[in-house]
């Protein structure tokens, strides 16, 4: 399994078979990463929709199992088992121009403690040493005040809104000169 590591974070990158499980068969999924089963799983961004897309993606390219989801564990004190406090990732490889979109969500009670920056400076980190990537990027909702710290946090600067069905989004965007700078 494609993993990384910080110092209070392992991210774990879903291939087909544990997307498969975590569409299919919670319970499976849970026990497949040793974590231990979250009842609020899974967080409100991470929709089904894109889980069944990623499954399908990747059981035709499983190579390709770093530009999905990665499942965020927080290690356990000594003795207990591990959680899942959140999940995300990438859109899919990097485009033509090296361009990739991150996503990320955390459960509601795992938030407000660094998590998800940490998360995303290890999903950016991993994008920019495979040498595929110029840039990453970030959509988000005006509203989504504590998604936009995150990004702020771990070097993004917004670069623009646009409107899709009658909503604003804002796009963030960190570039590997930025982000080795």
């Amino acid at each position: 399994m494609l993993q990384v590591k910080s110092d209070r974070l392992k991210l774990v990158a879903l291939d087909a078979r544990l997307t498969s499980l975590h569409a299919r068969a919670p319970a499976a999924f849970f026990e497949a990463l040793n974590v231990q089963s979250e009842a609020s799983w899974p967080p409100e961004m991470l929709d089904a929709a894109a889980v069944r897309q990623a499954e399908e993606a990747l059981r035709d390219r499983p190579r390709e199992s770093g530009w999905y989801f990665w499942a965020f564990i927080w290690p356990g004190p000594e003795g207990s088992m591990d959680r899942l406090v959140g999940g995300g990732g990438f859109k899919g490889p990097p485009d033509s121009n090296g361009r990739v979109e991150i996503g990320y969500s955390m459960l509601v009670s795992f938030r407000e403690q660094g998590l998800a920056t940490e998360a995303v400076n290890l999903l950016v980190d991993w994008a920019f040493s495979t040498g595929q990537v110029s840039e990453v990027v970030a959509d988000t909702l005006p509203h989504l005040i504590a998604s936009q710290r995150v990004l702020e946090k771990a070097g993004f600067v917004e670069t623009g809104a646009r409107e899709e069905d009658g909503v604003r989004i804002l796009r963030f965007a960190l570039t590997r000169e930025k982000a080795a700078a």
